[in-house]
């Protein structure tokens, strides 16, 4: 799909972002000094609410793996256990990692919003932004009080807006589910290469599904989308997606829910690589004829995440041979004999590598070269994505039968000048 300005992208957000029934969203703001760097000026947070009319038993939430979790994942993972939920509260610019007072914190915020409110069931609490900083929690407070008066029930955009930090647009996908839909958003630009989920997000749904098999097809549906990307192969702290039914339609069935979970949930990991951190291309890996599917996984990562591969696609140039060298470097890692006379790679629909040697000459490094280019997103981001183009890798091992992808950003300068400068 092209955008060829902001608006067009704005009139597919808008068609995305209608809310399903049985919910309402506000968004607020507040000022604050961190007390960290006092002298770094005055900072801006935005909150964001997601409120169900009445609590329910129908969701799910998968959290990061990061050894080194943030505090509102504590306690998220103690409120999947419980009975019911209410809804998500959500900040930006203050991750709530590693500092003192901050479970007691987020723990007070879900109560907070319950007291607010006077609903019977918690919310999940979520953060995203800098690690070490404390979250400004009398302020924060103060705006989830007037955030009250700005809850509505008809569309999520500008709580997609409000989560973003270095994301350069708003994130939003949605189908038709039986008689209901589901609505998603997503933030995430960098620290991204989830093993769980991505940095955050929101899965919204009207769509009554049973607890137990809701939450045994979402985890098998993050697997096969959020945990498919990679932008810079970092495992934030703060990873979180979440899954929340006002059970207001009939469940359709198993296959439908499955189908639209999945359509909804990997348009927005792939929003999430095209939005990555100084993102030029969007790169999927396919590995195909691997003899067991976490073999595929793992060399597909690999190639994906390999910095002079992700280089040369930055640069639009068609140097494959550094495909095939990370590819024989992984596979050396794991210990698994290629034969070369039998593996194939092909860029963009075209074969390079085929029985033990590449196919290369002047036709195919310009063919390589124009569909890097035409592949390529501008830098900087212009505030909305130009296009939802690819550079397809596919990978033909010809070892057995299993096969996966990995969707990924190439490495550019940008990613290194908003990194370099990441809390200014």
């Amino acid at each position: 799909m092209l955008y060829p300005d902001f608006s067009a992208y704005q009139r597919r957000l808008k068609k995305d972002a209608v809310l399903p029934d049985g919910f309402e969203v506000g968004v607020s703001s507040l000022e604050f000094v961190p007390p960290e760097r006092p002298n770094g000026g005055m900072q801006k947070m935005n909150l964001g609410l997601i409120r169900m009319l009445r609590p329910t038993a129908s969701f799910a939430g998968a959290f990061s793996k990061n050894a080194f979790p943030g505090w509102p994942i504590v306690v998220g993972r103690k409120l999947l256990e419980g009975p019911q939920i209410q809804g998500v509260l959500v900040n930006n610019r203050v991750a709530n990692v590693g500092v003192g007072g901050g479970l007691e914190a987020s723990w007070r915020l879900s109560k907070l919003c319950s007291e607010i409110f006077d609903d019977p069931a918690p919310y999940f609490p979520s953060s995203t932004g800098v690690i070490g900083w404390t979250l400004p929690l009398k302020k924060m407070e103060a705006a989830l009080t007037e955030l009250k008066g700005t809850m509505g029930t008809e569309m999520i955009l500008e709580l997609a807006k409000a989560i973003m930090t270095t994301d350069s647009w708003p994130k939003v996908r949605s189908r038709g589910c039986g008689t209901g839909r589901i609505v998603g958003i997503a933030k995430g630009a960098g620290m991204v290469e989830p093993n769980m989920a991505t940095a955050l997000a929101f899965i919204l749904t009207d769509v009554d599904f049973p607890r137990d098999i809701g939450r045994r097809v979402f985890l098998e549906v993050v697997n096969e989308s959020f945990n498919r990307i990679s932008v810079d192969g970092e495992t934030s702290t703060s990873d979180s997606v979440f899954l929340l039914s006002s059970c207001l339609h009939s469940y359709p069935g198993g296959d439908e829910f499955r189908d639209a979970l999945i359509e909804v949930s990997s348009n927005l990991a792939e929003d999430v690589v095209r939005n990555g951190e100084g993102c030029a291309h969007v790169i999927r890996v396919s590995v195909a004829g691997a003899s067991n599917a976490a073999e595929a996984h793992r060399l597909a990562r690999a190639v994906a995440n390999a910095p002079l591969s992700k280089l040369a696609i930055r640069g639009n140039d068609p140097n494959v041979g550094r495909i095939l060298q990370s590819l024989g470097a992984e596979c050396g890692r794991l210990r698994i004999e290629l034969n070369p006379e039998r593996v194939e790679l092909g860029v963009g629909g075209k074969t390079v590598f085929r029985n033990g040697a590449f196919r290369l000459g002047r036709k195919m490094e310009e063919f390589l070269r124009d569909y890097l280019k035409g592949s390529e997103l501008p830098l900087p981001p212009r505030g909305w994505p130009a296009h939802e183009k690819r550079v397809e890798i596919e990978i033909a091992l010809n070892m057995g039968k299993a096969s996966a992808s990995v969707i990924a950003s190439d490495l550019s300068e940008e990613y290194v000048r908003i990194n370099s400068d990441y809390r200014s």
